[in-house]
Formats: structure tokens, sequence, C-alpha cells
């Protein structure tokens, strides 16, 4: 055989191959076995192939119905209401399909006037709280611990579904997924079609609710070409209706609340016990030999990092919370640790955060705080000691006396990727120099960046390329502030924790730089250091405002 005809009958292999689909079929028998399932699906490639996926919501008793044949029990165009006219009367129909099948994708037709749309069934998306990103056209699931999770993930006209949801939905519903496929390969051949018989196949297997057939044609408008089309099933079977996951099937079971340390023995081993709320004692003499329901659970600070990096939790003073999902009260008053009632950890915070929890979780070191003491045994209102919050606390109050002596802020409202800047301030919870960078920009942006430049100079000489520090030093200069030298050097050394300790550490200026004004103070300590500074800048800012506004009658 020579080179050319070895290299032609390679490449008709090939084809024959490509003819066959078996790399096709045995990828759609295994959709709804990974992470990802396939709901819907477009492909077309002119002369050569073409085909799609599509996906329907069945109920269970029509099992035996959908395998009796591989053809598409449902059209895509399903799931548009309309009316039909029955002779005698006209009535609505949500749809055609419907009840023994519905779409999970219902394709909306605009007649090539404007593009098609996708839309991802309305029952689906508000029962499993699915949130459609605008930007990626993805979808979220908002799951109830606040926390936010690719769920449907689109990619031209590729739609996937993360199978665990989906699985949890035909649970909820109680309706199997029938998985088709609908796929066409075209090759140039002019040989006798019966030479491909063997291509002509059918199986079904009620086993692994499986079926598909492969046929052979020749091209009507080229004779010198052929087809094989591929047509396939798969039902995907619903699972318990308990595996929904959801209420009221959603109970946490006593053995799955986890341990956490509480103590320690006279061997110094650590103790622990169960979080759940049902295990432990309380006020009315239940569980009489267990724990206190507020036994004081303790905490590496790093637990609450994750909080503060998302914009959608809050961490204050005495309370950490996700939108309005969830919320528990902790002691963080403390900087070396925080601490949670072990009641309160099974009952308040999501399941799906335990583990992060115990990561963190140390045996005790300390004692409560006493504002959280006499908050939670007392019931009174203390503020805390933290300079992180008296921080928060003073910048806040300054806003407000500013505000009312000059009618405006001294510092703008942190708007678009800044909007969370002050509830991301903190002190750093390690001393990771990852952290000490992050936080000193977060101090710059909320000290300096977002200085209300336009109305300090307002009324003032115009400088050219004068920076914020400098105009809010000629503002407090003309209005005969006290402490200008004070705070507008102590400005400066945010600005330079900023500009060369985070944002340049690594270059061998910033990291000499930064040894020296660390001296034989670590991170932490020279941050709350810098964070005692500027409260107290703030404090006196806050009542040069005061004073002010005193003085001109406001």
């Amino acid at each position: 055989m020579s080179l050319n005809s070895a290299v032609r009958y390679e490449a008709f292999d090939e084809s024959v191959k490509a003819l066959r689909q078996d790399a096709l079929k045995d990828s759609f028998f295994a959709n709804g076995d990974g992470p990802w399932t396939v709901i819907y699906d477009e492909w077309s490639i002119k002369g050569r192939a073409n085909g799609g996926q599509f996906i329907a919501l069945s109920q269970l008793n029509m099992r035996e119905r959908v395998m009796r044949d591989v053809g598409w029990d449902i059209r895509k165009g399903e799931g548009i209401p309309g009316f039909v006219d029955d002779g005698t009367e006209v009535s609505y129909l949500k749809s055609g399909s419907l009840p023994e099948f519905e779409p999970l994708v219902v394709v909306q037709n605009f007649f090539g006037v404007v593009p098609d749309r996708l839309n991802i069934s309305e029952d689906f998306r508000f029962l499993m709280r699915l949130w459609p990103d605008p930007k990626s056209r993805n979808y979220y699931e908002i799951q109830e611990s606040g926390d936010k999770e690719l769920a449907i993930r689109i990619s031209g006209e590729k739609i996937e579904v993360r199978t665990r949801l989906l699985k949890r939905y035909l649970a909820a519903r109680q309706l199997d997924a029938v998985l088709y496929i609908d796929s066409n390969v075209g090759i140039d051949y002019d040989g006798d079609l019966a030479d491909l018989a063997d291509f002509e196949e059918e199986a079904f297997s009620f086993e692994s609710l499986t079926c598909f057939s492969r046929d052979v044609r020749r091209d009507r408008s080229q004779s010198g070409r052929i087809w094989t089309r591929l047509l396939a099933k798969r039902i995907l079977k619903a699972p318990p209706r308990e595996k929904c996951g959801m209420w009221p099937w959603d109970e946490i079971e006593l053995g799955e609340y986890p341990e956490f340390i509480i103590g320690e023995n006279e061997f110094a081993e650590a103790v622990s016990w169960t979080c759940s709320p049902e295990s432990l004692r309380n006020y009315y003499g239940k569980n009489p030999d267990a724990p206190h329901y507020y036994t004081p659970v303790y905490f590496k600070p790093e637990v609450l990092k994750r909080y503060y990096e998302d914009d959608g939790c809050e961490v204050r003073d005495g309370y950490l919370s996700c939108g309005n999902q969830w919320g528990v009260s902790i002691d963080n008053g403390c900087l070396s640790y925080v601490s949670v009632s072990l009641g309160d950890i099974g009952r308040d915070i999501p399941q799906s955060h335990w583990n992060h929890w115990k990561a963190y979780n140390i045996a005790p070191i300390g004692d409560m705080s006493e504002e959280a003491i006499r908050c939670s045994f007392f019931n009174q209102s203390v503020k805390s000691r933290n300079p992180e919050h008296i921080f928060k606390r003073v910048y806040a109050t300054l806003q407000e006396e500013w505000e009312k002596g000059w009618g405006w802020r001294l510092h703008r409202k942190a708007e678009g990727l800044d909007a969370g800047v002050l509830a991301r301030l903190h002190i750093p919870v390690n001393e990771s120099e990852a952290e000490f960078r992050a936080q000193s920009l977060n101090l710059a942006l909320v000290l300096v960046d977002l200085l209300n430049e336009k109305r300090l100079i307002q009324g003032m000489d115009k400088v050219d390329n004068e920076k914020g520090i400098d105009k809010l030093s000629r503002f407090l200069e003309s209005n005969k502030y006290e402490y200008v030298e004070r705070d507008i050097s102590l400005l400066r050394k945010v600005q330079l924790m900023r500009s060369r300790f985070a944002a340049h550490s690594s270059g061998t200026k910033g990291r000499v730089c930064l040894e020296e004004e660390l001296g034989d103070r670590s991170y932490r300590e020279y941050f709350i250091d810098v964070i005692d500074q500027t409260t107290q800048m703030l404090l006196d800012l806050k009542r040069f405002a005061a004073s002010h506004a005193s003085a001109s009658g406001s």
C-alpha cells in the first residue's frame, strides 16, 4: 500500500468512527453522573454534523411510556402558554405537555425578529433560590447559609446544571428527569449502504433506564454523502423526597451535630461536647449532667476572616450575620480569641459552616469579655472596648457631627467596589503579611481615599496637583484646628502603609522601611497602635466639628 493510500485509508477509518458516534453515545449515557449535567445544547457544523440535547421532567408513572421508544416525548418549544379550542369552548393552556411532562428549559421563539431566548423553569428558579447574574448569564444558588454557589453555567448554546441541585429538585417534586439527544453526523461515501448494515442498531434497557437507536441514510441532495442519526434517552430517577434537603425534610439528626472543645481535663486533654441544643442543660433542669447551653466555645480570630471578606456578611460588635438569612451572637471583644455559646453554634450557625468553625476551635485560653458577660447575663447594653469597634463607632459619629457642622460629610460614602470597605476593615486576625497588607489598604481607603476633597477646598484657591491629605491640611489650618500637624502626619503614615508597605512590600526599600517602622512590634501590635492613634484623631475631629456647629448655631 502506498503512503497516499495509507493516509486516505486512515482518514476514512476516522470518518467511519465518527459515523458510529460511539464516543458521543457513551458521553451522553454518563450525563447526570458527574458534578454537572447538560440540560440543553445545540451544535451545527455545515455539511458535517448537527444536533442537540434537551431535558424534560416527567411523572414517575411515565417511565414505561418513556422507555417505549427513542423518540422525544416533548418538543423544545413546550412550556409556552396559549389557548386551545376543543370545538365547544376556548380555554387557556399553560403547556401542551402538562401534566405528564414539563420542560426545565423553555425556548422562547421570536421568529427571527430578535434572538430566541432560553429560559430556566420558573418553578426551578424559585424553589431552589437561583439568582441570575446579569453579566455572566449564569445562575447562583443562594443557600440558607448565605453562601452563593454556581448552580447553572451557560456557555453559548450549552446549559449545564449542578447535578446535586437537579437531583434535590427531582426529590422535592418527585419527578424523573428525562435526558434526550438527537445527533447527526455526515461523511463522504459513495459505497454501498449495505456494507454499513452493522451501523443500524437499537437497544433498550429498563434496568439502566436507557435506550438508543442509530440508523444510516443517504443524503437526498448529495448522493455521495451519508449520515447517521443517533437518538437516545436516559432517565434520572427521582431520589426519595427526604433527600431534597428542604423543609420539612431538613431536620438535623442528633448524630449529625459535631462536638466542639469546651475545656480540658486534669491531664490537659481536650474535652468536647455536642452542640445539639437538645442535648444541653438549661436553666429549667433539662439534661442536668450535660454542659450548659451557654457554655462558651473558643476560636482563633481567623474564624471570622471569611465573613469579613464576604460582602453578604457583617461582623459587628457582638454579632455575626449574613443578610437576613442567619445571625449568631459572638463575643469578639477580645483580640486573642472569639467565643460563641455551645448551643448557639448548633441553633444559629448553618450546618454547612460547622466544619469551618471546628477548624479554628481551641481550648479556652481566657474569660469571656466583660461586655459579653454584662450583655448576655445582666441584659446590659455595653459597648465593646475592642479597638476595631471603637474606631468604627467613632468614624460613624464623626460623619454625623461633621455634617451638622459643615453640611457635608468629611468622608464620602463608599460606593461600587469599595462599598463594603469599612465593614471589611478589621484588626489583622493573624500575623501574616498578607493580612497586614489587606488591612493597611482598607485603612487607607477609609481614611484617605474617601476624603470629601471637593468640599474641603470649596471657596478656597485651587492648587495644582494637590492631593487629598494636603487639601484637608489647608482646610483644617484655615479653620484653626488644634492638631493639624499631628493628624496630617498620621494620615501620611497611613498612606505610607498602603503605598510602600502594602502595595510594594516585596521591594527592598519598602521592606527596610517597614522593618524600621515596626521596630520590635508584630504586625498586629503595630496595626492596633495605628488604629488607636487614628481613633484619637477621629475623636478630636468630632469635637472640632461639634464646636463649629455650636459656634455657628447649627
